[in-house]
């Protein structure tokens, strides 16, 4: 019997805010045959979750600051989980808020960005140790991605420097083999982030983002992005959770619906 057929294939999404869920990520997932479960946040025990329980964990973004834990309590529960579970070794990726819970894990300190908010279509540069794994694809030679953060964090001792920007040093860090950080959204699409306009409002009139520019260019440049994260999340698969994608497509033909 392939010993792979005996594993589990658990996928758990931690979410903040409603519109802000798996995007793409989940039409890759269900393309393998995965039905990831999502946790959000504010409603679950976060406490009671076995933080090795699940093959792979994604932390996904949302408006509150990681430095604002005592207003928003299920941060110190989440912090506490990533803790352990990077210490377990078992597969992390955080996006945007995301990022900055696994960087507070590690030790680093997060903080409003100096330079204020980045809202909308942005370059960013991989890093030449970043040109060897995965993130390569969301270098910025092949197109800008989506950005929505007004907070940024140090890298944590021990972590590697995968992707920056003009604007912020830290846009993607690695921590050992399994755990993965990166401020910006990969996974946004255009027909989701029609949900994302009206919430971020405020975001938008701080740093005078247009809602009209970013629909424009999510128009110009989201099937591109898309097309980039499958690379990025099915070649970081194959590598943290092998069984996930075993006698699977590799989904270059794949016919996925934005929803």
């Amino acid at each position: 019997m392939d010993k792979n057929a005996t594993k589990t294939k658990k996928v758990w999404a931690i979410m903040h805010v409603t519109h802000e869920d798996m995007g793409s990520f989940e039409f890759f997932l269900r393309a393998f045959g995965i039905r990831p479960v999502p946790f959000l946040a504010r409603e679950t025990d976060i406490a009671s979750l076995d933080p090795a329980e699940a093959d792979l964990v994604l932390i996904l973004g949302g408006p509150m600051g990681v430095y604002e834990a005592d207003t928003f309590a299920h941060l110190h529960h989440e912090i506490r989980f990533a803790e352990r579970r990077i210490a377990a070794g078992k597969p992390t990726l955080g996006i945007c808020l995301g990022s900055q819970i696994i960087a507070k894990a590690l030790g680093a300190n997060v903080y409003k960005g100096p330079r204020g908010k980045e809202v909308g279509w942005f370059d960013v540069k991989v890093t030449e140790e970043g040109q060897h794994t995965p993130v390569r694809y969301f270098d910025k030679s092949s197109g800008p991605v989506m950005q929505w953060h007004g907070d940024t964090f140090d890298l944590p001792a021990g972590a590697k420097r995968l992707v920056t920007s003009d604007k912020y040093e830290n846009q993607g860090f690695s921590f050992e083999d399994n755990t993965l950080a990166l401020q910006f959204h990969p996974e946004v699409t255009e027909l989701k982030l029609e949900r994302w306009y009206a919430s971020g409002k405020c975001d938008m009139n701080e740093c005078s983002t247009c809602p009209d520019t970013i629909r424009a260019d999510a128009h110009k440049y989201g099937d591109t992005l898309r097309q980039r994260n499958r690379l990025f999340f099915t070649e970081w698969l194959s590598q943290v959770t092998p069984h996930l994608t075993d006698k699977h497509p590799r989904l270059e033909n794949a016919d996925l619906v934005d929803a």
